[in-house]
């Protein structure tokens, strides 16, 4: 992939989640889902442009896809990027992140549905 499709692919704020998401390990579509309050075909187009780019990879198990990032893809935009960073600037060590649980959405009540009796 070309460094101009893997950057348009991470220039959106929802994609760069999905990344971070992704950097522990494999995860089923369903699980990305969960974490947004976006409706699924927003989230499915954004995993598309992910694969476009070649930054994930897809892998069926009957009818669910799983994700992983493509760490090949990766490397080529951090090799990219290295040589116009300072030397000086080092990565903060950062204790890795636990998964992310499953959170159930809540149902928020819509101020109008007490007036639909009266109609």
């Amino acid at each position: 992939m070309t460094i101009e499709a893997i950057s348009k692919a991470i220039g959106d704020e929802s994609r760069r989640r999905i990344i971070e998401m992704l950097k522990d390990g494999e995860m089923p579509a369903s699980s990305i889902f969960d974490q947004f309050d976006y409706a699924a075909p927003t989230i499915s187009r954004h995993l598309s442009v992910l694969k476009e780019a070649g930054i994930v990879n897809t892998r069926r198990n009957g009818v669910f896809i799983y994700y992983t990032l493509n760490a090949d893809v990766l490397g080529q935009l951090a090799n990219w990027l290295s040589p116009l960073l300072p030397p000086t600037i080092q990565t903060p060590k950062v204790a890795p992140k636990e998964r992310a649980i499953r959170v159930p959405k809540l149902k928020v009540e819509n101020p109008f549905d007490k007036f639909q009796s009266e109609f």
